[in-house]
């Protein structure tokens, strides 16, 4: 599977993509579900399932800061400062649809954070079923 998503470039320059963030459906307090929201963010992605290359340069990892635990995730995204989502979310991207397994804060060279970064796995639910529909 190739990594080329439009419009993204291979750089750390990359330009963004369109995300779609979807809350999972939860129940009320009388135990009726109600349906997740879904929103679009703009998000930076680092690697895609069937990739096998190291991101951690470009995610600011270091010795004192490593990245997370190498193959636990399929895909790595870095999503803005201000996003929606959060653990169990499902993002699609790029035609593919992934849960969010962790979200890591990252710093800038000053200690201001800078962006997010979501490690997310394969996804198999239905958008229906995520959305309580």
């Amino acid at each position: 599977m190739s990594g080329e998503v439009p419009g993204l470039a291979a750089d750390p320059g990359d330009s963004e993509v369109r995300c779609t963030i979807i809350k999972l459906a939860k129940s009320d307090r009388r135990g009726e579900t109600v349906p997740g929201d879904a929103s679009d963010e703009p998000c930076l992605v680092l690697k895609l399932p069937g990739e096998d290359h190291d991101i951690s340069a470009r995610i600011g990892s270091s010795p004192d800061r490593p990245s997370t635990a190498p193959g636990r995730d399929d895909a790595v995204l870095l999503l803005r400062t201000t996003t929606r989502a959060s653990v169990d979310d499902v993002i699609e991207v790029a035609g593919i649809r992934l849960k969010v397994t962790a979200i890591s804060p990252c710093d800038d060279s000053v200690g201001k954070l800078a962006h997010h970064v979501v490690q997310a796995v394969i996804c198999a639910a239905r958008r229906e079923e995520m959305r309580g529909e």
